[in-house]
This record gives C-alpha cells, sequence and structure tokens, in this order.
C-alpha cells in the first residue's frame, strides 16, 4: 500500500492565470463579434393609439422604417430626408430587395398631407406592402 507523504501535499499549485487569460480572451471575441439590433425609432415620433394589436412581420433586413415628425421632416435611419431624396433611396432600395417593407411611423399631432405623401411614394415605387405604426393599448 502507498501512503503519500505529508510534505508533498504543499508542493502541488495549480497554475490558473492561462485559464484566466483564456476566458478573458473569449469574453472580448463574443463582445466584438456581437451585433446589436438597433431600432429606428424617432423618439420625437408620438404615435396614435389604436385597441387593435396587430403586428408586421418582419423579414429580417426587408423592414425599413420611415418617422414623420410633427413638423412634417421625414427621418430614415438616422438621417433627415427630404420627399425627393426619400424617393430616391426607395427606389434604389426596392430595386435591390424586391420583398420590401416599408413601416411608416406618423407623430399623432403631424398632418395628414405628410402620411399622403409618403405612401405615394411607396406606390410610385412599387413598394408591395406599406403599414402605418400605431401605439397599441394594453
Amino acid at each position: 500500500m502507498r501512503f503519500k507523504s505529508a510534505n508533498n501535499e504543499g508542493n502541488e499549485l495549480i497554475n490558473i492565470s492561462s485559464m484566466i487569460d483564456v476566458m478573458f480572451i473569449l469574453i472580448i471575441f463574443f463582445l466584438v463579434t456581437t451585433t446589436f439590433k438597433e431600432e429606428e425609432i424617432d423618439h420625437l415620433v408620438n404615435l396614435p393609439t389604436d385597441k387593435r394589436n396587430q403586428s408586421l412581420s418582419q423579414a429580417k433586413g426587408n423592414l425599413i422604417k420611415i418617422n414623420i415628425r410633427e413638423n412634417g421632416s421625414f427621418v430614415v435611419m438616422g438621417t433627415q430626408m427630404t420627399e425627393e431624396q426619400l424617393s430616391t433611396w426607395m427606389e434604389g432600395e426596392v430595386k435591390r430587395k424586391p420583398e420590401l417593407k416599408v413601416l411608416i411611423r406618423c407623430d399623432q399631432n403631424s398632418k395628414h398631407l405628410y402620411l399622403a405623401n409618403v405612401m405615394s411614394i411607396c406606390r410610385h415605387v412599387d413598394v408591395p406592402r406599406a403599414n402605418i405604426a400605431v401605439r397599441t393599448e394594453r
């Protein structure tokens, strides 16, 4: 029968510094490679309220959100655009993605004219589906 000597037990140390280094490298790798989804929501747009709960099914990358502020300015992906710029940009997007869907977020206090103009642009550039966003009551 083999017995361990008492003086051998204190000499065995496990070096965990390399394991900690690997863990930090993995954490940094996952943080760098992770993509965070940024919503195209303009917080200056105050949506009207609707009692029905309808949602727009969205395929990844096929949804454009157009924000219409109270003063009538159009904001897409954080960039303010004129009607002409919006029309030109949307025409290019529809050519690249034929199944494009548009979600129009219009401020409840803005004029109906601005919403009608965006809907007209969508029809003009042959957007297959354009919807109007509302805030639903819970």
